[in-house]
């Protein structure tokens, strides 16, 4: 599995990694690695399956109420998801 986030001026990128990723510099022991300006965070079979759980909601019909935000303090991660409109202006 890999999945690319890029930053609003498309000169950042964050992808996640599964195990197992041909080329990945993220590994078990250093989950967080940085290449320039690109970030690989490693996640393992186990995080998938709960971060999938945690995350269910985003995959319905309903809509979801923006800004979101999901953590996961024994990883040290924390997303949060926001609504287009805080794109529009960045600057503000």
């Amino acid at each position: 599995m890999k999945t690319a986030i890029l930053d609003i001026n498309g000169d950042t990128a964050i992808t996640f990694v599964s195990t197992g990723v041909e080329g990945a510099f993220a590994t078990e022991e250093h989950p967080y690695a940085a290449h320039g300006p690109w970030l690989q965070i490693l996640l393992t079979e186990e995080f998938v399956e709960q971060m999938l759980g945690d995350l269910h909601e985003l995959g319905s019909r309903d809509e979801t109420k923006l800004p979101k935000e999901y953590s996961w303090p024994e990883k040290k991660l924390k997303i949060s998801i926001l609504p287009d409109s805080v794109f529009d202006n960045p600057l503000q």
